[in-house]
Order: C-alpha cells, then sequence, then structure tokens
C-alpha cells in the first residue's frame, strides 16, 4: 500500500488495465479549505481504494480527523472530530489509450478525471466536510452565548444590560393589550 501526502492522483496505468484494477493508498491530506466557517484542525488520514470500472474509477474513502468550527451560541472555536466515508466513481475526460476526448456529463465536474489522468479528490472531501460537520456546534452542553444587546460571552459572567427591553415595534400592540384590560 503506497503512501500518499496530496490529494491528487495519477490514474494514467490504473485506467490502462481491465476491469477489476485496484489501487490502495493510506492518505495524509494537510489541506487548506477556504470555507470562513471551516479551519481544519489535524490532517485526514485514513485509506482510499482505487476499482477499475467500466466507465471509470470507483473511489471509496475512509477518512479521520477534526476540523475547527466556532460554537454557535458563544463563538469561540470548538474541535470537532470528523469521520468520512466516501464512495465516488471519476469518469476520464480522455481515452487513455487513444489520447481522444470521452463524452462525459459534466454535470458534476468534481468528479472528472482531468486530460492528465489526474484524479483529484480535493472538492469530493471539501463537500463531505461540510456535511460532516454538525450545524450548529456547541463548545458545551450548558453554553450561556452572548448577551445579544452588548455582545459580552455570558459563559465569563454576566453583564449590565437591562433585559426589559422591548422592541419598539410591538409598542402599538402593548397599547392595544393595556386598552383591552
Amino acid at each position: 500500500m503506497k503512501t500518499s501526502h496530496g490529494t491528487e492522483f495519477n490514474v494514467a496505468q490504473l485506467l490502462k488495465e481491465p476491469v477489476g484494477g485496484r489501487r490502495s493508498f493510506e492518505m495524509e491530506i494537510p489541506m487548506d479549505f477556504e470555507e470562513e466557517e471551516l479551519n481544519q484542525s489535524d490532517p485526514l488520514t485514513g485509506t482510499v481504494n482505487m476499482l477499475r470500472t467500466n466507465r471509470g474509477v470507483l473511489l471509496e474513502a475512509a477518512l479521520d480527523g477534526t476540523v475547527t468550527v466556532q460554537c454557535s451560541r458563544c463563538l469561540t472555536d470548538v474541535v470537532c472530530p470528523v469521520s468520512l466515508e466516501i464512495v465516488e466513481e471519476f469518469q476520464p475526460t480522455v481515452d487513455v489509450v487513444r489520447g481522444t476526448f470521452v463524452a462525459v456529463d459534466e454535470e458534476d465536474a468534481a468528479l472528472l478525471i482531468n486530460e492528465h489522468h489526474i484524479l483529484d479528490i480535493a472538492e469530493v472531501v471539501r463537500q463531505a466536510l461540510l456535511l460532516e460537520v454538525p450545524l450548529q456546534a456547541l463548545c458545551r452542553e450548558e453554553c450561556a452565548g452572548l448577551c445579544p444587546i452588548c455582545g459580552q460571552d455570558l459563559n465569563v459572567g454576566p453583564c449590565d444590560c437591562s433585559r426589559e427591553t422591548t422592541d419598539p415595534r410591538w409598542d402599538a400592540l402593548a397599547a392595544l393589550l393595556k386598552e383591552a384590560e
């Protein structure tokens, strides 16, 4: 089993093999994502298996790592473990034997093997990570959050804001309620 430290694989030799040809890699992916809400803490590590199919290359990956996201209540950093199971079929854009372009469905460009026979899993891993991260991560279950008025972190201590303020848009309704009483 080979070790890879990136997201790109040259699959030219695998595409020349008959259906059933296999490759396996131990992976370490130190990726930097340009997502504002997602920062990778540690590299993703695991295995990637590739299988030659009649249409292209079937990729099966099992990757583990951690990502850092913000607590949805107090905005502090939270480290979340992630475990990705990826199964996708990549299709070549160029016939490796003839060197001619192949008609492919370009609906999902992330699943295409480029004209240099490079299979890049970066976008597939990024999408899987976004699906794996919790929508509302919490630093702890009893997180008090931030004061909606002054922004004080209520986990550190209380603020001096008056909690009895009302939205002025409700003043007309409050006046009607007082008349009804």
